[in-house]
């Protein structure tokens, strides 16, 4: 599939006359990471912009911006970035639309996920019916509000100040400009407390570090009640933000990741969900989890000791839980995970120290688990103490996913590929020349993580080193 610039040329050139110098160079700039059929949907939307008669700034801030978009979220939020100015066109000026545009690299960057930043346009175009005049001033203030918010932050923030001066306009510009107390006041209490997209690098490195190998993190969108990390096509979904209570949110954030890559490393297979309640399934990922983190553990001891730490009570729950039969689990769970610790019940010990004594020569049998977690619940189930399903997903163990990855209900999903991986995160190989690698390379010490890796096609036998390689 071909795509020709001169067939969109005259009707870009003519709207903005600004982009005959610069038309091609963005053009074949975003080929690089934008495939044939993504930039069709570029280039038509260019085309429509400029039908939609709002002027030339709108498209040269469309042109301009939406590449770097891509590059940070994939090529399919094309169709959405212009099917959202679309809407506005309606609602607000070409200049307030151009203004969005400007602002979709920050948002992208910052919020890191196609779905998130899909919410991002939901709430611009939500906001600008229920308070056109701060959608301006909110626009210009982009990056200092992602810096410090979550998606749902942001969306609380904004909806107090749609609220609030619903009939006073000149208190919108301001509200949404950060200019009065109380938009800075509420901006403080909507505040995440460590955001994921301050993290993700480091994150990528540590894990890297444990096992030699990528993995693939996005934030998710925690707004909703009982939200918990998961794995889907072998990317780790963590929390957009979380808040350090027992640990700094960094070593939260440590915890997740290393508890989440522990399950793409020593899952072999999906488990078989067949003729299972939901309970039994909860019960069965639950001794899953301590399989894993046996796994990991017996590699690298630190990180026992990190998870222990958070297993501890959270102050901000009851102290007094709903079913009895919970506060038992999170003990087994911390017994399961630490030898030396006692459920104080005779049953779970029990199964507590029978999965220690026959862990090591089960350790990459997902069937092991499989019949401790029934005999888990079978356990609590002659004693008639099994809790509801949304008990049971109230445990408070922070760190730890939801589990739908080691389930086959789709067996043909089990190795699916990554869905899109952003240019900016991937890693370059390639050969290099004697000249360019000598004249070019800037650290020849370089590690596996750098953002390029240059290798000669022949060995280097430096001068100095008399013909040492």
């Amino acid at each position: 599939m071909s795509i020709q610039l001169d067939d969109y040329r005259d009707c870009l050139e003519k709207t903005a006359p600004e982009l005959k110098e610069t038309l091609d160079a963005t053009f074949h700039e975003a080929g690089r990471y934008i495939s044939p059929a993504g930039l069709q949907d570029y280039l038509e939307g260019a085309r429509g912009l400029c039908e939609l008669g709002r002027g030339a700034d709108l498209v040269v801030s469309y042109i301009e911006n939406v590449p770097a978009v891509v590059k940070e979220c994939g090529e399919d939020n094309i169709r959405e970035c212009v099917t959202a100015a679309m809407k506005l066109a309606s609602m607000t000026s070409g200049e307030v639309i151009a203004l969005l545009f400007s602002s979709l690299p920050t948002a992208a960057r910052r919020l890191g996920d196609p779905e998130l930043l899909r919410g991002y346009l939901n709430l611009i175009h939500r906001l600008a019916a229920k308070a056109p005049r701060g959608l301006r001033p909110m626009l210009g203030c982009t990056d200092e509000l992602l810096s410090k918010l979550t998606l749902s932050g942001l969306r609380r923030w904004s909806d107090f100040g749609a609220d609030a001066y619903r009939r006073d306009l000149p208190g919108q510009v301001a509200y949404f400009g950060l200019k009065t107390e109380d938009s800075r006041a509420v901006l403080k209490k909507e505040r995440g407390g460590t955001l994921f997209i301050n993290c993700q690098r480091k994150l990528n490195f540590y894990l890297r570090a444990l096992w030699a190998r990528d993995f693939f993190l996005r934030p998710a969108d925690t707004s909703h009640i009982g939200f918990r990390p998961y794995l889907e096509a072998r990317v780790l979904h963590l929390p957009d933000a979380v808040d350090g209570i027992m640990v700094k949110g960094t070593e939260l954030y440590r915890a997740i990741a290393a508890h989440m890559a522990a399950h793409l490393v020593y899952t072999r297979e999906p488990i078989s969900a067949e003729h299972l309640s939901p309970a039994q399934r909860f019960i069965i990922g639950f001794a899953e989890d301590a399989r894993v983190e046996y796994c990991a553990k017996q590699e690298f001891p630190g990180l026992g000791k990190l998870w222990r730490t958070l297993h501890c009570q959270h102050p901000e729950h009851p102290e007094h839980p709903e079913h009895a039969s919970v506060p038992l689990l999170e003990r087994l769970a911390l017994a399961l995970l630490d030898r030396s610790f006692r459920v104080n019940d005779l049953g779970l010990d029990d199964i507590a120290e029978k999965f220690h004594t026959n862990v090591e020569s089960n350790k990459n049998d997902s069937q092991f688990t499989w019949h401790l977690g029934l005999e888990i619940f079978n356990t609590l189930a002659a004693r008639k103490e099994v809790p509801s399903l949304r008990l049971l997903e109230g445990i408070r163990i922070p760190y730890r996913d939801d589990n739908r990855f080691i389930w086959d209900f789709e067996e043909f999903a089990w190795y699916d590929d990554v869905e899109y991986v952003p240019a900016n995160r991937r890693q370059v190989r390639k050969r290099a020349s004697l000249m360019e690698f000598v004249n070019e390379l800037d650290v020849e010490t370089a590690g596996d993580d750098a953002q390029e890796i240059w290798t000669l096609p022949t060995e280097l036998f430096p001068y100095e080193d008399h013909g040492i390689s």
